[in-house]
């Protein structure tokens, strides 16, 4: 256990680094904790920022997205220092070099950068090209959508999709364009990404897929007017929202010497290569629990508490099954588990729900039961998690047979 004298720093005010703090507290650490943030104000709530909070009524602030309130600092004898930076840090003496030229020791530091929006390439700066990521990028483009009535969205990933949604449900017109040849490719089985394609064309997107972006027309002032395909296409457009995917914000810990490989790279205690310092959240990657880098707020949750734990000398927590959810006009998508590659030992098999347009997906690696997704139907995701956790994988024509009852695969 750390001593009650001890100094822990926090890097990002995120889930993960907001679930660390907290269960250092709740695990009995009596010492100081530091959290800092590079973003000015309280930490929003990440999720929201590509969906409600793009259309919601502001004018009494953002406090519905808060992600912590100001009290719960005080309450848990946190300080918290936003609109503060890293510029290095010196492992050796534990101690980190801020922006503003001061300097600041830990006992141990936690890494909970998180991950930035990659860049469109080969683009500069127009005023009118957003990414979306941070609660500033939010902002950005909130303000840049008065009178704006065509927008075109690149990448067919989740943040693209839902603020495709969230931008047609302001009347605005939307192309979506996707290189891969369909939206979710990476991270969907091929049944629920066909699914989802169907529920954009049926609120009128015009999907561009297994395309890419080949020229942006600006204007005088830089704004963007035009994006050319590959293909020859043109399609106009007074908005461009580049949701390519994101990379992992390893810069500090890289440059400190830690081991990094699509992430900051940590044992199953989420311990980097130096023994002062932990990383959770989307920067971390722990080959040891998973082989990929999971990018969900349970990952974020979950490796908060066990580095918790870890330095409170307390009971860790159980390990779910990975779940993500992404919210779509009137549709939920929850996913527990992690959708295999496609490949000739991966089968997927689909079940009707009980409501109308929802449906299942269970995903199998040979026998394995390895993933379930769903669209409207939480019946079926809360068993299909319960058979991932519990080891259990039913037979395909179980799940296809109509007359199952599902709640019988738990039996």
């Amino acid at each position: 256990m750390m001593a009650t004298s001890a100094h822990i720093v926090i890097i990002g005010a995120s889930h993960a680094g907001l679930s660390c703090a907290e269960r250092l507290r709740t695990g009995g650490f009596d010492g100081q904790i530091t959290i800092l943030e590079r973003d000015p104000g309280l930490p929003l709530q990440r999720p929201p920022l590509s969906k409600t909070y793009l259309k919601a009524d502001l004018t009494d602030g953002e406090g519905a997205f808060v992600l912590r309130k100001e009290d719960w600092f005080d309450n848990f004898k946190i300080t918290f220092r936003p609109a503060c930076e890293a510029a290095s840090l010196d492992p050796v003496h534990q101690q980190l070099s801020l922006t503003d030229g001061s300097t600041l020791s830990y006992d141990h530091l936690v890494l909970a950068t998180g991950a930035l929006a990659r860049p469109l390439p080969k683009a500069a700066d127009p005023p009118n090209l957003h990414m979306l990521r941070t609660a500033a990028d939010a902002r950005l483009l909130r303000a840049g959508l008065a009178d704006v009535r065509t927008a075109l969205v690149i990448g067919g990933g989740y943040i693209g999709l839902e603020a495709a949604a969230s931008l047609r449900s302001l009347d605005i017109d939307v192309h979506l364009v996707e290189m891969a040849p369909r939206l979710l490719a990476r991270v969907a089985s091929p049944v629920l990404s066909e699914h989802c394609a169907a529920l954009h064309r049926r609120h009128g997107i015009q999907l561009h897929l297994g395309t890419a972006t080949q020229d942006i027309k600006t204007d005088i002032s830089g704004r963007i007017t035009a994006v050319h395909l590959a293909g020859g296409q043109k399609l106009d457009t007074q908005l461009v929202l580049a949701g390519i995917g994101i990379v992992p914000d390893t810069a500090l810990a890289e440059a400190a010497g830690l081991a990094v490989d699509n992430g900051i790279v940590t044992d199953a205690d989420y311990r980097t290569s130096n023994p002062h310092i932990s990383a959770i959240g989307d920067v971390a990657r722990a080959p040891a629990i998973n082989p990929v880098r999971v990018e969900s707020i349970y990952h974020a949750q979950y490796s908060g508490a066990v580095v918790a734990a870890r330095l409170t000398a307390s009971a860790a927590p159980s390990h779910e099954a990975w779940w993500f959810w992404s919210d779509q006009y009137d549709v939920k998508y929850q996913m527990a588990g992690l959708v295999p590659a496609e490949a000739p030992s991966v089968l997927s098999v689909t079940r009707a729900g009980r409501r109308e347009n929802s449906v299942s997906v269970w995903s199998y690696d040979g026998a394995e039961l390895v993933s379930v997704e769903v669209a409207n139907d939480p019946q079926a995701y809360m068993i299909g998690k319960k058979c991932l956790e519990a080891g259990l994988s039913p037979a395909p024509s179980d799940i296809t047979n109509p007359d199952l009852v599902l709640k019988s695969l738990l039996n």
